[in-house]
C-alpha cells in the first residue's frame, strides 16, 4: 500500500522532511492559524459563499460529503506543507492508484463470506490501544462486533460510487492523494457491509481521514449511519476540519466546541466520555498521593537531535536533584531498537553526577501503573497527557504542541499543568516540580469538562 509505504518513510529522518505524515503545524498548535487554514480551504472549495450556503443550496448528499472530503483534503495538505504539499506525495499516489484499484479489484474476486452474527454495529479496532476508548457501555441495547480484519471488496456498487462520486465532483481527479485514501477505504467499508451485514451502523475512530465524509455517503446508499468515535486530541487541529458523520461521540464539552468551530457536522454531536476515563479519576487520581518524585517523559520519538523540543527536556531534567529518578516511554509507534540520544541527554543534564536513575520503561508495563508512580509527565501532544493528568499527576506541556493559551484554556487554568518554553521562568519551574498535584473539587469541575469523567453512558 502507498499510504503504508509513505508512513513507513515518514519515521526515517532523511526523508522526514518529504514524506512526513505528521502535519508540521500540529507543532505550532496555534488556534488561529489553524483558522486561518480551515478558512482558506472553505474558499478554495466553495468560494466566497461558504460552506453553509452551498449546502443550504440544492446539492446532492453525495456532492455535499464529496466537497467536505476535498476541503478535508486541502487542509491536511497545508498542515503538512513543506516538500510533500509541492507534490511528491501525490506523484507518488498518482502513479500507483491504477496499481492499487488493480491489487483491490483481484481481492474482491473471493468471494466475501457473510457472519454468522448479524450485528447492529461494526466497530473497526484496529489497533490495541483503542480498546481501551471501546466498550459494549457505548451501544447499549444493541449487538456490537469488533472488527479488526483488513479484507477488503470492490465489487459492482462500490465502484458504481465511486464513478457517481467523481460525476459529483470531478475536481476530485486532480488530488489523486485523496482519491488513493478514497479507494483504499471505500473496499475496507465495502468489506464490512458484505461480511457483518450490520443492521444499523458502522463506527470508527475517523475523524482525521479525509475520505470520511465520502464515506459516510456510501454507508447511506445502505441504509447505514457513520458514527465517530474521538481517539485522541488530535481533533484538536485543522486535520479533523469539515469531517460528517451522523453521530460524534466526543470525551468532552471541549472536544465539542473544536469539532463544531472546526466546521465538523454530525446529526448528534455527543459528550459521552469514556469508561476507561473515569477509570481513571477514580481508581489512580487519589492513589499514592503525594505521589514520588519520579519523572515520566512519554512519546519520546518526537526528542530526537532533529527537533527542537529536546532543549526544553534538558531545562527540565537540568532542575532535577538526586532524589528524583526518571523514566522515558517510547511512543507505540517507535521502532527503534535502541534510543541512542537517550544516553546523551543523561550526559548533557549532569544526572549520573546527581546519581539520577534514568532509563526507558518496558512498554509491557502497563501506563497506568506508570501514571499511578509518577509525580511529573512531559511531553509535547498526546492524548497520554490528559490521561496523566486525570490520574492525578502534574503535566509539563513542552513548547510545539498546542501553545499556551490554547492549553490554560483547555485545563481551564490548572495548577497542575505547566507549559515550558524558551520564556518560562525557572524558579515557577522548580516550584512546580516541588509542589505535588492539587486534587481539590475545582480540579475535578475542570477535569469533568474536557472528559466529563463523571455521570452514566449513555
Amino acid at each position: 500500500m502507498v499510504e503504508w509505504l509513505v508512513a513507513k518513510l515518514g519515521y526515517m529522518a532523511r526523508f522526514r522532511s518529504i514524506f512526513s505524515t505528521l502535519p508540521r503545524l500540529v507543532a505550532e498548535a496555534d488556534p488561529a492559524v489553524q483558522r486561518q487554514i480551515i478558512a482558506r480551504a472553505e474558499e478554495s472549495v466553495y468560494g466566497g459563499s461558504g460552506l453553509q450556503a452551498y449546502e443550504s443550496g440544492r446539492h446532492s448528499e453525495l456532492q455535499q460529503c464529496a466537497r467536505r472530503s476535498l476541503a478535508q483534503h486541502l487542509c491536511q495538505r497545508a498542515l503538512r506543507g513543506g516538500l510533500g504539499a509541492g507534490g511528491v506525495r501525490s506523484l507518488a499516489c498518482a502513479f500507483a492508484l491504477p496499481f492499487l484499484l488493480a491489487i483491490f479489484l483481484i481481492s474482491s474476486l473471493r468471494q466475501v463470506r457473510a457472519s454468522t452474527v448479524l450485528p447492529d454495529v461494526v466497530v473497526f479496532f484496529w489497533y490495541e490501544r483503542l480498546y481501551k476508548f471501546v466498550g459494549q457501555e457505548l451501544f447499549p441495547g444493541q449487538t456490537c462486533v469488533l472488527h479488526r480484519g483488513r479484507g477488503v471488496r470492490l465489487g459492482g456498487r462500490e465502484i458504481g460510487f465511486a464513478l457517481r462520486t467523481l460525476r459529483a465532483c470531478p475536481r476530485l481527479l486532480a488530488y489523486p492523494e485523496l482519491l488513493c485514501n478514497f479507494v483504499r477505504w471505500l473496499g475496507y467499508y465495502g468489506y464490512v457491509a458484505g461480511h457483518y451485514r450490520p443492521r444499523r451502523a458502522v463506527a470508527h475512530f475517523f475523524e482525521c481521514t479525509a475520505s470520511s465524509s465520502l464515506i459516510t455517503a456510501y454507508l447511506h446508499e445502505q441504509s447505514l449511519r457513520h458514527i465517530d468515535l474521538q481517539h485522541g486530541e488530535i481533533l484538536f487541529v485543522a486535520r479533523s476540519a469539515f469531517c460528517r458523520f451522523d453521530e460524534v461521540r466526543l470525551w468532552g464539552e471541549h472536544f465539542r466546541e473544536i469539532f463544531l468551530a472546526n466546521r465538523g457536522w454530525g446529526e448528534a454531536v455527543r459528550v459521552v466520555g469514556m469508561n476507561y476515563h473515569r477509570e481513571l479519576f477514580t481508581g489512580l487520581r487519589g492513589q499514592h498521593q503525594p505521589r514520588p518524585r519520579r519523572l515520566l517523559v512519554i512519546d519520546p520519538f518526537l526528542y530526537d537531535g532533529l527537533h527542537p523540543y529536546a532543549s526544553h527536556i534538558r531545562r527540565i531534567l537540568q532542575q532535577l536533584d538526586g532524589a528524583w529518578e526518571v523514566r522515558v516511554r517510547r511512543h507505540p509507534a517507535e521502532r527503534r531498537a535502541r534510543l541512542a540520544w537517550l544516553e546523551e541527554m543523561q550526559s548533557d543534564c549532569g544526572l549520573p553526577e546527581k546519581r539520577i536513575v534514568c532509563q526507558e520503561e518496558p512498554p509491557s508495563v502497563p501506563i497506568e501503573d506508570a501514571l499511578q508512580r509518577s509525580r511529573i509527565v512531559v511531553g509535547v501532544a498526546s492524548s497520554a497527557l490528559i490521561e496523566a493528568w486525570i490520574a492525578g499527576c502534574k503535566v509539563i506541556h513542552v513548547a510545539g504542541g498546542p501553545n499556551h493559551a490554547a492549553l490554560m484554556a483547555r485545563y481551564q487554568g490548572s495548577s497542575n499543568v505547566f507549559y515550558c518554553d524558551d520564556t518560562s521562568d525557572p524558579e515557577a519551574l522548580h516550584v512546580f516540580l516541588e509542589r505535588p498535584a492539587v486534587l481539590d473539587e475545582s480540579e475535578n469541575r475542570r477535569v469533568h469538562f474536557l472528559v466529563a469523567v463523571t455521570g452514566a453512558a449513555p
